[in-house]
């Protein structure tokens, strides 16, 4: 019977994919792991390390990724081919360890990851060592709800009586005419934490039951039109191992060492692929049924925004929007649970202290996008994202800075400004309320901070001191200012300690500020492309542009 596979059962409400028809038209469902294909050529669209990212974070100049696009992309190849879309692991977390005081978001944000990643067409699963961050139960539960089906042939069988620690399918067999595509997937006990190695088998050592379990499907590893592709969430070096070990095997989907390969690692017949991180690019596999397997290729699909346009309407895009306000409620929520420990520490002075002594130098940061950049996350509905914050703020998690985006801004105790509000959740809400009256009364919503002219970034920086100076704030950590850079003793400007580091000492500690929030992911036009187009080393002629373009004039 032709039905709909995942789709049909997993879209709720008004939720309608104008996509993914493909899985009515071509696909004939024999059983769970058998399905027939019907007319066009086959392609694996392929992700793996997503950790945990639903969409760029709104900073970068040129954002990769988000799962509107990624199903642009799909939609666009289903326009000629069948698309079945995997995933190899490390996909709803990005560590293996979660903090207690972050459980709430990450599990929520982990859930409807899968969530979206199977409306925008996730059919086959393999879980990373960061997917069992929450354990097992947790990864069953987050895989039901998606409706995606976890796919491992290495899980060891459970004691008698007992169920399988995952609940998963061995193997998946996709079927036109001569043509057999033979997939299965493995994970490494080697990744995992030492209490969940026990679960799977070595791939190395399972490998022999696989192949024997699928010549008893019908898998003749002589034949030219049958294919053995093995989805690994083992890493580049025991993914070669496998392939010098059994050279039947055609094509090596593997993950957890984001490694990026633009062309196939060939290890003898077997073709290794892997395209590193958070869905910035998808690899493509197809299987032409129209020749042998040796007509078979594969591409690297760079997720840029406009692929989103591909998919019209794009209902991922509203999800997407509904997401982030649900994510930023949770985050919100779990920082106001957090306690704060000042423990007598001295707090870092903010800028607005540093005018009267530094006029020429505060007149310049205003103009630079440092000075207003946290309203690019209020803009892009990240305020709550600490990962985001981080960058867009000073002191996040140092002694002398903030924990919680609740403690970004410090009141004066004495605050009389409106009377009226004395809640000091409502202080905080009416301060931003008016602070974003005040920006968009100015700007135009749309713009990004980097857009604006340096006047009109100036104009709005002192129009965002004016308003600390109304709403009595004694520090305010948002935004990228003096202490980011410069390192400042306690007591300035009354300290008098030696010795004082150089020139190029300062200069070099600078520079390395500038990348620890200018990295490879954020700012890749600040480091040199290598042959397969990926940032590699710093581009130290560009370091050292911006950081001229950045640096305030000298203090006489």
């Amino acid at each position: 019977m032709t039905k709909s596979f995942i789709h049909s059962a997993m879209i709720a409400g008004t939720f309608l994919l104008s996509s993914c028809s493909y899985f009515i038209d071509n696909f004939v469902e024999d059983s769970p792991q058998v399905v027939s294909l019907e007319g066009k050529d086959l392609s694996i669209v392929f992700s793996h390390n997503v950790n945990g990212e639903t969409h760029p974070c709104g900073c970068r100049h040129f954002p990769l990724g988000g799962i509107p696009q990624v199903a642009g992309a799909i939609s666009k190849i289903e326009k000629t081919n069948t698309v079945v879309y995997v995933d190899t692991g490390d996909t709803l977390f990005n560590s293996t360890k979660i903090p207690e005081n972050l459980d709430k978001s990450k599990s929520y944000n982990a859930k409807e990851l899968l969530k979206g990643l199977s409306r925008a067409g996730l059919r086959y699963w393999v879980p990373g060592d960061q997917d069992f961050a929450k354990g097992p139960e947790f990864l069953n539960e987050a895989a039901k709800e998606a409706k995606v089906s976890i796919l491992l042939s290495n899980l060891k069988e459970p004691a008698k009586g007992q169920k399988s620690t995952i609940e998963h399918i061995d193997h998946v067999i996709f079927n036109n005419g001569p043509h057999k595509i033979f997939m299965v997937g493995l994970l490494s006990p080697q990744v995992l934490a030492n209490k969940y190695k026990s679960i799977v088998k070595h791939p190395q050592d399972a490998m022999k039951d696989i192949i024997k379990m699928l010549e008893g499907k019908g898998y003749d590893k002589n034949s030219k039109f049958h294919r053995f592709v093995v989805l690994s969430h083992s890493g580049i070096g025991p993914d070669e191992s496998l392939a010098k070990s059994y050279p039947k095997i055609d094509w090596i989907v593997g993950a957890h060492t984001m490694n990026f390969f633009r062309f196939p690692q060939e290890e003898g017949n077997t073709k290794i692929v892997q395209t590193l991180s958070r869905n910035h690019y998808l690899g493509h596999i197809t299987f032409t049924f129209k020749s042998d397997k040796t007509k078979d290729s594969y591409e690297i699909i760079e997720i840029r925004d406009e692929l989103k346009d591909e998919l019209k309407p794009n209902p991922h895009l509203a999800w997407i929007d509904a997401h982030k306000e649900k994510l930023s409620k949770i985050q919100e929520e779990e920082q106001a649970e957090m306690l704060t420990k000042k423990l007598g520490v001295i707090r870092y002075s903010t800028s607005n202290s540093c005018v009267d002594c530094h006029q020429p130098q505060t007149d310049f940061w205003q103009g630079t996008s440092h000075s207003i950049a946290y309203q690019t996350l209020r803009k892009a509905g990240e305020e709550n994202n600490l990962s985001c914050v981080k960058c867009h703020s000073l002191g996040l998690n140092e002694p002398r800075g903030f924990k919680r985006v609740q403690d970004l801004l410090e009141f004066d105790k004495a605050r009389s400004f409106d009377p009226d509000i004395t809640d000091p959740d409502d202080i905080r809400k009416n301060y931003w309320t008016e602070l974003d009256k005040a920006f968009n009364a100015v700007v135009d919503k749309e713009k990004s901070v980097r857009q604006l002219k340096p006047k009109k970034r100036r104009e709005l920086a002192q129009i965002w001191s004016k308003h600390d100076r109304k709403q009595q704030v004694n520090r305010n950590f948002a935004n990228v200012q003096c202490l980011n850079c410069h390192d400042q003793h306690f007591n300035h400007p009354f300290d008098d300690h030696d010795p004082k580091p150089s020139r190029a000492q300062t200069v070099a500690k600078m520079k390395d500020k500038c990348l620890t929030c200018h990295d490879p992911d954020q700012s890749p036009e600040w480091y040199h492309k290598q042959d397969n187009g990926l940032p590699g080393a710093v581009n130290q002629d560009v370091l050292s542009e911006n950081f001229k373009k950045m640096s305030c004039p000298a203090h006489e």
